[in-house]
C-alpha cells in the first residue's frame, strides 16, 4: 500500500482499527446536513474539540495550474490552519461509497463542477498530538468494464508540533474505501496534509483524533 516513505522513515504504516482504539475519537461529518452531491460548500475552517480542518497550513500556497491542487512549500511556517478560496475549499455531501457524509477537498475546477470535487488538498491540525493518526479515503468505485482510469496515489505529509516535517508517505489508491493508519516513531503527530494524484478525486471520512479525557 505504501509506495514510498521519507528517507528518515519516521512515519510507518499502522492498523486503522488499533489506532482508533488508541485515540478514542473520530470525526465523521455526520453533524452536517445530509445532502446529495455536490452537497454543501464549506468556505471556512472546520473546527471541532479535537481537530481543525482546512486546505493548507500557514506559510503554504496552493498552485492550481493542474487538475489537482499542489501545495508549496512542503514545510509550513506553523500549524495554523488556513481555508481555501471561496468555492475551492471543501464540500460535505452524502457519499454512496461510505454510506454516510464525507469531506470532498475541492480542486481548481471548484465546487460547481464535478471535475473539481475531490481534487483539492486537506490540512488537519490535532488539538492533542499523539504518535498515531488515521482516516478513511474513497478513491473511486469498482469499474468492471474498465472504462475509467486506474486510481492514482495519495500523498500524505506528516508534521510534528511547530510544523517540523516527520515524513512524507505515498499511498497507492484502489477502488472503494481504504482505512489508513500511521505511526510516528519520533515526535508526536500534530498535523497532516493530504494531497491527491488521483484522476477521479477522493473523499475523506472518519478522521481519528485523541479524545478528551474525562476526569472524575
Amino acid at each position: 500500500m505504501f509506495l514510498a516513505e521519507c528517507a528518515l522513515a519516521q512515519v510507518v504504516e499502522a492498523d486503522y482499527d488499533r489506532v482508533a482504539a488508541e485515540l478514542g475519537g473520530v470525526f465523521d461529518f455526520e453533524a452536517f446536513e445530509v445532502l446529495p452531491e455536490p452537497g454543501a460548500a464549506i468556505e471556512g475552517v472546520i473546527s471541532a474539540p479535537g481537530l481543525r480542518i482546512g486546505e493548507r497550513f500557514a506559510g503554504q500556497r496552493v498552485a492550481r495550474g493542474q487538475p489537482q491542487d499542489r501545495v508549496t512549500p512542503p514545510a509550513p511556517a506553523g500549524l495554523a490552519v488556513r481555508p481555501g478560496a471561496p468555492g475551492r475549499n471543501h464540500a460535505v455531501a452524502h457519499h454512496a461509497g461510505f454510506g454516510s457524509n464525507a469531506l470532498f477537498p475541492l480542486g481548481p475546477a471548484g465546487f460547481g463542477r464535478i471535475e473539481g470535487r475531490g481534487e483539492g488538498a486537506t490540512a488537519i491540525r490535532f488539538a492533542r498530538p499523539r504518535q498515531v493518526a488515521g482516516f478513511r479515503v474513497h478513491a473511486d468505485y469498482a469499474d468492471p468494464l474498465g472504462t475509467r482510469p486506474a486510481p492514482g496515489t495519495l500523498r500524505l505529509r506528516v508534521f510534528g508540533p511547530g510544523g517540523r516535517t516527520l515524513g512524507t508517505v505515498e499511498v497507492a489508491l484502489r477502488p472503494g474505501v481504504m482505512s489508513l493508519g500511521f505511526r510516528s516513531i519520533g515526535a508526536p503527530i500534530a498535523g497532516l496534509l493530504i494531497e491527491t494524484h488521483d484522476p477521479g478525486g477522493i473523499a475523506l471520512d472518519d478522521i481519528l483524533f485523541a479524545a478528551v479525557e474525562v476526569i472524575g
